[in-house]
């Protein structure tokens, strides 16, 4: 039986074909995310736009130097999401929660769409067909034919729990 057969994708796009419709929109906030919340103020502020939030200048520079890795960690971690990579899952939960905790007392229309997007994220890889998903990625692609392992029918026909 070929991988396509038995619903693993090409070699190439393991992960991307299987992960359900949650990880996947999970994946698209996280980048949305990124580019609206980690991006877009950097951005504005270097090219001197005021949109709502006040930074000195002093600290203009730190704020490139630290929201560039992190965003781009940010958008690594979505990638690797729809991979099934349980790391990139706990990463990006650490970086809502940290959003949550951290996000200032007046929020601008940027800083909530980012918010808001972070949560989406957040929850959307929790949800039970997301957990599924995780859980399938434990299971080797070929399970060795009559193991002791409850999920060797379900894998070998490629279907999710």
């Amino acid at each position: 039986m070929s991988d396509q057969q038995l619903g693993f994708g090409e070699p190439g796009n393991i992960g991307l074909v299987n992960a359900p419709a949650a990880v996947r929109l999970s994946a698209a906030c996280w980048v949305a995310s990124a580019v609206v919340a980690g991006m877009m103020p950097v951005i504005l502020e270097v090219a001197g736009i005021d949109f709502g939030q006040s930074i000195p200048a002093w600290a203009v520079p730190y704020l490139v130097a630290f929201a560039v890795p992190l965003t781009a960690l940010q958008v690594l971690a979505a990638q690797h999401l729809l991979h099934g990579a349980r790391w990139a899952r706990i990463l990006l939960s650490v970086a809502a929660a940290l959003s949550a905790l951290g996000a200032p007392v007046d929020l601008t229309a940027l800083i909530l769409a980012g918010l808001l997007l972070t949560l989406a994220g957040a929850t959307l890889m929790w949800l039970p067909a997301s957990n599924r998903f995780f859980l399938v990625r434990r299971v080797p692609a070929y399970p060795v034919p009559g193991a002791d392992n409850p999920l060797n029918d379900t894998a070998l026909k490629g279907e999710l729990l």
